[in-house]
């Protein structure tokens, strides 16, 4: 089997080892269908969230959330232009919110799964229904968004397929039938790092100990995994260049971590208290060997294809496979010039997509996705395995156990990955926010603490608010430096800078519609416009720049960083905008967005659809709808909606609730930084210039050194070549 040469493979080795045609809104076809129903010509998606053990046979066993029984959650396949009726029942003893990672939910503002923001809590034993439109193509994923839980496994992908007449990349790639072919039958795989504390026992010990926790004990690809122990020798070998400097005669922990003792890791100014850290937080390494995510491809198609999704909690990660190249063609929900790369580097929150050419030796190929930064020595694997290919070939791979180059290689460039067809932003901007991402002055001792705002932090508990800021009058919501403000269709610029002298990486997701990165770089910036900072020198990509909901700010040391997100508020509505590190968030790194509050949606009545939780008895029906329901002895129970089904269960209950129940199921359906440009290309070990492979379209993919990338966590490894 797969899974036993590959085990075999890491023993020997001994570790060695969119279209952008969106498609118009009809506020008429989104009226919210009955509880747990769905309306006609809808494609109805139920998910049954409970929580519970997590299957032994994938990774270590700890409770999380599990969705229709598993982790990760299934995957919604729709086509631009669909309609989606998307059905949570909540039979977890959790509240809950379900956001839709990436959708832009234009005249669909409540259903964009935030509590406080956009709707209340789905409370337990409930069933809410999201309506919403697939209006554009790409790879996006459900997750939750209440405080943490995403960090728990409450997350799926969701897979939008153009619409049939789009224009895609896949003829800059290769033959366009059959890359579109693989295209259309895309994998996606999760991601993630997977610890044994559930998020609340993991926000809560980091505050005890007042610490910025980035230590996890593994890394899952669909939930399958090993915790690999290989000892600190060959962590420390594997470790980058600066580890050395940064432990300052200490070593790395047994699970490869720089210690949670490290001053430079943790912050000078901080005053930590371990005893509250227990021996399984930073220390113990728990050895535990899981099965492997693997993936078996027929070389006869030509390509395969795969989206990664990263619903990781704070682990940042650097992925390759042995002997392909990957074809990136997709980021963030949007096509791209295709990118030919050895290896990518996938922040939290994002989706890459890319094809790799089924052209080598029939056999198994390592999938690796290592921990991009110096904060952990960590890796995690898969397999792509041909068929008919029994043998493991040994290769060296282009990253090895802690991210680090082997060899010279070409990497992705996010700051060029040019939208596909090209898109035109505007030349100014109409309004300008500044915003500052630095520990939260307000909460000077605790090292946990951020803020967004460069003020405030955004407070978690706003989640448990109510009524929402979407149903409330923007008028009568309090101005504060937590809540943005603007007006219909303007153009908005978001200045974002990140304190030094230590700037670690932040991946900051904008919920409703996309924006376009304009630029990035590092060093201070001292402008509070663009306009101001290209009349001091910098320079702006304001030609086809990268279209996306999600970027991650350049880490630096010695001093800060910036970005600039440009975006129309064409979207009315309230929105997050926040870093999609799970403690990041929680600690504070967000804030609200009241866009065009001069064209403020008017809730519906009936949104969401609210309906209680189902009986404690049990039963099965062939079709999903949610009603009363109750149970006794043998256990029924019955449900209205678009189908309707009876059946004896062999549970036995006497919950007299009403309930929801579901059916046959889910449908398918003057700083120093500089703009982008063509930059030079550096080697693993050496500097060097070359240009990169792109099919028919070149000079876009980029090579990377191993450098100082965030002293403060060294989360990311990734290296934006700015020209």
């Amino acid at each position: 089997m797969a899974f036993s040469r590959l085990t075999k493979a890491l023993t020997a080795l001994s570790f060695a080892l969119s279209s952008f045609g969106f498609v118009a809104a009809n506020s008429d076809a989104y009226t919210n269908s009955a509880c747990g129903s769905s309306s006609s010509g809808h494609i109805p998606f139920t998910i049954d969230v409970t929580w519970g053990p997590t299957d032994e046979s994938k990774a270590f066993v700890r409770n999380a959330f599990l969705i229709n029984g598993t982790l990760p959650g299934p995957a919604l396949h729709l086509k631009v232009g669909d309609i989606v009726d998307f059905t949570v029942i909540n039979n977890s003893p959790a509240v809950t919110g379900v956001h839709f990672h990436g959708i832009r939910q234009l005249e669909t503002p409540w259903a964009d799964g935030v509590p406080g923001v956009s709707q209340t809590v789905i409370k337990s034993g409930t069933t809410y229904t999201y309506t919403w439109v697939a209006d554009a193509s790409g790879t996006y994923f459900y997750h939750a968004h209440y405080k943490g839980q995403m960090m728990d496994g409450l997350f799926g992908a969701i897979i939008i397929a153009p619409a049939d007449n789009a224009d895609t990349p896949f003829g800059l790639i290769g033959d366009a039938k059959q890359v579109k072919a693989a295209a259309d039958k895309v994998t996606p795989v999760f991601a993630s790092d997977w610890n044994r504390f559930s998020f609340d026992e993991f926000f809560q010990i980091e505050q005890n100990a007042n610490i910025d926790w980035a230590c996890t004990d593994s890394i899952t690809l669909n939930g399958f995994g090993s915790q690999l122990c290989p000892g600190v020798d060959f962590l420390s070998a594997n470790a980058a260049p600066q580890v050395p400097k940064i432990l300052n005669g200490t070593s790395l922990t047994a699970k490869g971590c720089i210690p949670a003792s490290n001053p430079v890791v943790q912050g000078q100014q901080f005053t930590r208290n371990l005893a509250a850290l227990p021996p399984g937080a930073y220390d113990v390494c728990t050895p535990f060997t899981g099965a492997n995510f693997t993936q078996s491809v027929d070389p006869k198609d030509g390509w395969a294809a795969f989206s990664f999704i990263s619903p990781a909690s704070f682990a940042i990660f650097n992925i390759a496979i042995d002997n392909h190249k990957l074809y990136i063609y997709e980021y963030n929900g949007n096509y791209i010039q295709p990118q030919v790369v050895d290896k990518f580097t996938l922040s939290n929150g994002d989706r890459i997509s890319f094809l790799v050419k089924l052209d080598q030796t029939p056999a198994d190929y390592i999938i690796r996705v290592a921990n991009a930064g110096i904060n952990q020595v960590i890796s995690g694997f898969g397999i792509l395995a041909y068929k008919g290919g029994d043998d493991f070939i040994s290769t060296q791979g282009v990253i090895n156990f802690g991210g680090q180059n082997t060899t010279t290689i070409t990497s992705f460039a996010p700051g060029r990955a040019a939208p596909y067809p090209a898109v035109q932003v505007a030349a100014k901007a109409d309004q300008t926010f500044v915003l500052d991402i630095l520990k939260n002055p307000s909460l000077p001792t605790d090292a946990w603490a951020w803020t967004l705002s460069g003020k405030e932090g955004y407070d978690e508990s706003r989640d448990d608010a109510a009524p929402p800021l979407l149903f409330q009058d923007p008028a009568s919501i309090p101005e504060s430096e937590l809540i943005l403000r603007t007006k219909f269709n303007q153009w908005i610029d978001l200045i974002i800078k990140v304190e030094g002298p230590v700037a670690q990486p932040h991946p900051i997701h904008k919920h409703a519609n996309k924006f376009f990165a304009i630029g990035a770089g590092t060093g201070a910036f001292n402008f509070t416009t663009v306009d101001a900072a290209i009349a001091g020198g910098l320079r702006f990509n304001l030609d086809n720049p990268p279209f996306l909901d999600g970027f991650t700010s350049i880490p630096a040391e010695g001093t800060g960083s910036w970005m600039v997100f440009r975006y129309q508020a064409n979207t009315p509505g309230a929105w997050l905008l926040h870093c999609h590190i799970q403690t990041h968030f929680s600690g504070g790194m967000g804030l609200a967005i009241l866009d065009a509050i001069d064209n403020f949606p008017k809730v519906p009545t009936d949104v969401g659809k609210t309906c209680s939780g189902s009986g404690s008895g049990s039963g099965s029906g062939s079709g999903s709808g949610s009603g009363s329901g109750s149970g006794s002895g043998s256990g029924s129970g019955s449900g209205s909606g678009s189908g309707s089904g009876s059946g004896s269960g062999s549970g036995s209950g006497s919950g007299s609730g009403s309930g929801s129940g579901s059916g046959s199921g889910s449908g398918s359906g003057s700083g120093s930084g500089s703009g982008y440009g063509s930059g030079s290309t550096t080697t693993a070990t050496t500097t060097a210039t070359r240009s990169a492979t792109i099919a028919t379209f070149t000079g876009a993919a980029s090579i990377e050194k191993p450098m100082f990338w965030s002293a403060s966590l060294g989360l990311l490894a990734l290296w934006f070549a700015l020209s």
